[in-house]
């Protein structure tokens, strides 16, 4: 299923030792490489990206890396054999469990449990399972931020229409142009003022793909226990955050940061399979949420019996709204191979890794005549997405512009949208070097 990993190992200095890694790699990353032992450009190799290109948009959809795309082969091998070998995968007792696996993989890097995770295929679905799902009356109302995407926003108001609660937003900075401007202190405050009696529940995200401004998002947990602490029942205000753009960045476990649901898709920063995600949640939050798809995740039986038995569905867990119906399966059963990968690499060298690339970018950028960088340049409010625009120039332009120059970056989805782009574990120095004299140059025509 897996490539060999003795191969992988080229990626770390030549300190690691070899033997340890026979059986898992992994572990042998992690306690053998030093800071700065591993090679970035042996690791740039891993994936299959067209080298004439500098690629800065991996957090829109990722290229897989080679031991992901042999894992998918392996597996799309085994159920072109055998179809049926999936009907043994996820019901057979005593057998391979590969959903397990899937979810015993990223629960060690989320920090969390196993059984308190529900796989989706994609941010998007996730958000929308848990808001249509989420037990909302009349009278009470979802609280989210004027910054959210469009997914999130959608998510929120599809679920307010069919509960008849309502939906408020809130403007954490001054929009848009504001996010550089801002502080911690000022985002948690804003949040603080903005909760009232009937908020039931607080959608955020933790980095923002309008401006790459990263919230405090452990701070503003803080301040949903706070407000909790005078609730209980279906009046506890629940903190929901899309970390699609925090996982696989941060070295944070996610699952400890107070929220009470975090929704993410793994083919981004976690360089997992396409069509790939999760809800992580509380355990005493699943039952707050209704599943809307019936599942075919049978971790717990209980909903096949409640059919089986025509008996009333038992309480909500995590499991429950896994949707189910017939996925990618060679894609679900690989994200293991991309959690391995991050751990071979380090999550703490992932996270500097990228926050380095990333701080040049805002540091360079904002040095250059007629740009404006929009995200925060303190590092602690920012993370992997570099958001900035040229004077005179739209960012339709500014990205066009770009590509003729063959380096890709994206333009951001909102009402007003900005140029975006992102360093990964799969750039270089020399590439954010390249890119700003682009910019440069472009600065200068326009």
């Amino acid at each position: 299923m897996s490539l060999d990993r003795r191969s992988f190992l080229r990626i770390l200095a030549s300190g690691v030792a070899a033997g340890a890694a026979a059986s898992d790699s992994s572990a042998a990353f992690a306690g053998g490489a030093r800071d700065g032992a591993v090679d970035w450009s042996a690791v740039r190799d891993e994936f299959a990206l067209d080298p004439s290109w500098i690629h800065l948009s991996s957090f829109f959809l990722v290229s897989h890396p080679r031991q992901v795309r042999a894992a998918i082969e392996g597996w799309r091998r085994r159920i072109d054999d055998n179809p049926l070998l999936i009907e043994d995968l996820l019901l057979a007792p005593g057998g391979e469990r590969p959903l397990e696996d899937v979810k015993a993989a990223l629960a060690g890097y989320l920090g969390g449990r196993a059984d308190e995770l529900a796989l989706v295929p994609n941010t998007t679905t996730g958000l929308a399972l848990v808001y249509a799902g989420l037990r909302l009356r009349p009278g009470q109302e979802v609280l989210t931020t004027a910054h959210d995407h469009y997914s999130h926003h959608e998510s929120i108001r599809r679920a307010a229409e069919r509960t008849g609660a309502g939906v408020r937003f809130v403007a954490l900075h001054e929009m848009p142009r504001g996010s550089s401007r801002t502080s911690a202190g000022e985002l948690v405050a804003r949040l603080e003022r903005a909760i009232r009696p009937e908020t039931r529940a607080v959608g955020l995200t933790w980095v923002h793909s309008s401006t790459g401004l990263k919230l405090p998002i452990a701070e503003m947990a803080g301040v949903v226990a706070r407000v909790n602490a005078s609730r209980s029942g279906d009046e506890r205000c629940l903190l929901i955050v899309d970390a699609v753009h925090g996982v696989g960045v941060e070295d944070v476990d996610a699952a400890r940061l107070g929220a009470d649901f975090v929704i993410a898709g793994a083919h981004k920063w976690l360089l997992g399979p396409r069509g790939t995600g999760f809800i992580w949640g509380r355990a005493d939050a699943w039952p707050e949420v209704r599943a809307t798809v019936p599942t075919f995740d049978f971790a717990d039986p209980a909903v096949w019996a409640a059919w089986l038995d025509r008996a009333p569905l038992p309480v909500t867990r995590a499991s429950h709204v896994s949707p189910g119906g017939f996925l990618a399966y060679e894609h679900v059963f690989a994200v293991p191979e991309a959690i391995a990968f991050h751990r071979a690499l380090g999550r703490d060298r992932v996270a500097r890794r990228i926050g380095e690339l990333n701080q040049s970018f805002r540091d360079e950028l904002a040095k250059l005549s007629g740009v404006v960088v929009h995200t925060p340049r303190d590092p602690s409010l920012a993370a992997g997405i570099v958001a900035f625009e040229i004077d005179g120039l739209a960012p339709e332009v500014v990205v066009a512009r770009l590509r003729e120059r063959r380096i890709h970056a994206t333009v951001s989805p909102y009402a007003v949208s900005f140029v975006r782009v992102a360093g990964g574990v799969m750039n270089c120095p020399a590439e954010v070097e390249a890119t700003v004299a682009a910019v440069h140059a472009l600065a200068g025509s326009a």
